[in-house]
């Protein structure tokens, strides 16, 4: 128990805590505040700085002509729109610097693509100082990259004094929470540290003992806990079982005097859960079971890298394209191209392009027969495009487009995904995403004919877990992988 005078400080304590227990929780949350404020400064003195800088260079002390203004003008514009749509400032901390630093990439390339479609649309291209842009370009880069270095190095040594650094106190253990403090440990960039939990029925720490947060007593000990250990945490996050609703109300009515943010995580492992999330309609939260990308932000930022890439492809692959072209016309009679019906994003269906590698024949209506070893509907020219991937380049268009992605599943025929998914749970969860020209599975060696269920089995497992696990630094991987692993495979033919 509790002396009077006990009662008599905390009572004067700002908030019902001890003074410099508010005051260091204070610092914390000060500090995070000036890290995320600083990122917009840092990135609002470099973009006007590499542009007065460019012109120094160019032009000396020499006021900017009109032109000049009016491009200087156009182009904040088109970077406050592209850097305001762009996740460039949520959520960062969840991210690797490698991965920020792809979406500064595309972020700050869409600002100066915007500015050329206002250019050549009012007229101005010709006036526009090409050595001045280019400078600004390569500068504003170097120097958003240079601050978001800074900017990592600086939340190290604030985690070293504690500043930077939000102490959670578990309560219950369920597959969610777990999986949580597993990332946290595995990333401190984040912030969050689980300094322990409280259990409760249902949990599972006692079959996974080794990964579970120290056990800091049942549930009924919780507000003893918060009582003693004022100050030495800063928010509660509660993971019950999802028909605990009494029980977490009893809970947090037990724990409403003490002022500490309050966190449910919900148990959704079993409903099928493809990148949870929660959306706010009104007041009105909602718990998102199954979505696309892991942050809706993304899709514009894929779509982006989508068009860079394609649009670079197409540009630099004409002379390929034209005498594969030839190539195809030359080895059996038919169209070059071949097309067909494919599920796309939603399960909407579109027409997927590839170079012609089989004679023209006729298909049984409703079927569609896997190209096989040998298979003697092959063109010899047909069965190099399909070695070597080649005949999948007409999908670049695809992607331009828009009803593909570069990097996504592999689009199946529509009378395969009729037949697997009823024989592969969650089978259609690949379509919560665009299709794409290669993807995770195809990397790992997954690609060709599928005779046996398993192979069919391997690959969905690989594309679920490329929905789960979307970055740009992975759409970059893979394609880098696909480059050394895919053309050329075997596997195919």
């Amino acid at each position: 128990m509790r002396k009077p005078g006990d009662v008599e400080v905390l009572q004067g304590s700002v908030g019902g805590l001890p003074e410099p227990q508010a005051a260091g929780r204070g610092r914390r949350a000060e500090a995070r505040a000036a890290l995320e404020l600083g990122l917009r400064l840092a990135d609002l003195l470099v973009i006007p700085g590499a542009a007065i800088v460019s012109h120094l260079v160019r032009n000396g002390a020499v006021s900017p002509s009109q032109p000049q203004r009016v491009v200087f003008g156009a182009l904040l514009l088109s970077t406050i729109i592209c850097f305001g749509i762009a996740p460039l400032y949520r959520n960062w901390r969840a991210r690797g610097l490698l991965a920020d630093l792809w979406i500064v990439l595309l972020a700050w390339t869409s600002s100066f693509g915007l500015f050329s479609m206002y250019a050549v649309l009012v007229d101005m291209a010709d006036v526009v100082p090409t050595f001045w842009l280019v400078a600004w370009y390569a500068l504003g880069l170097l120097g958003m990259t240079a601050s978001r270095i800074c900017l990592r190095v600086q939340l190290h040594r604030l985690r070293s004094r504690g500043l930077d650094r939000q102490r959670v106190l578990l309560v219950g253990l369920r597959a969610p929470a777990l999986k949580l403090h597993r990332l946290l440990r595995g990333k401190p960039e984040m912030g969050d540290e689980v300094i322990g939990y409280f259990s409760s029925p249902g949990d599972i720490a006692t079959r996974r003992g080794g990964d579970a947060p120290r056990c800091l007593g049942s549930i009924d000990e919780l507000p003893r806990y918060m009582d003693l250990h004022r100050g030495e945490f800063d928010q509660v996050w509660v993971s019950l079982q999802m028909g605990s609703g009494p029980q977490i109300k009893d809970m947090l009515k037990k724990i409403e005097r003490f002022p500490v943010p309050v966190r449910i995580i919900p148990d959704i492992s079993g409903y099928g859960a493809l990148n949870p999330g929660v959306h706010l309609v009104g007041n009105v939260p909602m718990i998102g079971v199954r979505q696309g990308l892991p942050d809706q932000h993304f899709r514009l930022v894929k779509r982006i890298e989508d068009l860079l890439v394609a649009g670079i492809a197409v540009v630099l692959l004409a002379p390929v394209f034209a005498v594969l072209a030839v190539g195809v016309k030359l080895s059996s009679p038919g169209p070059v191209l071949f097309r067909q019906r494919r599920h796309g994003l939603g399960g909407k269906e579109f027409w997927m392009l590839k170079f012609r590698s089989m004679r023209v024949h006729a298909e049984t209506p409703d079927t569609i027969t896997q190209a096989t070893r040998h298979d003697p509907r092959i063109t010899r020219f047909g069965s190099f495009l399909r070695r070597s991937s080649l005949d999948e380049l007409p999908q670049f268009f695809n992607v331009l487009g828009g009803s593909m992605s570069v990097v996504g599943p592999r689009p199946h025929a529509i009378q395969h995904n009729n037949h697997y998914e009823k024989l592969i749970g969650r089978y259609m969860h690949r379509h919560y995403v665009k299709p794409g020209i290669t993807g995770w599975a195809q990397v790992h060696g997954l690609r060709g004919e599928t005779p046996e269920l398993r192979s069919m089995k391997k690959r969905v497992q690989y594309d679920i877990d490329y929905i789960r696990r979307w970055s740009p630094t992975l759409d970059v991987r893979i394609i880098a992988l696909t480059a050394f692993k895919v053309l050329g495979q075997k596997s195919a033919y």
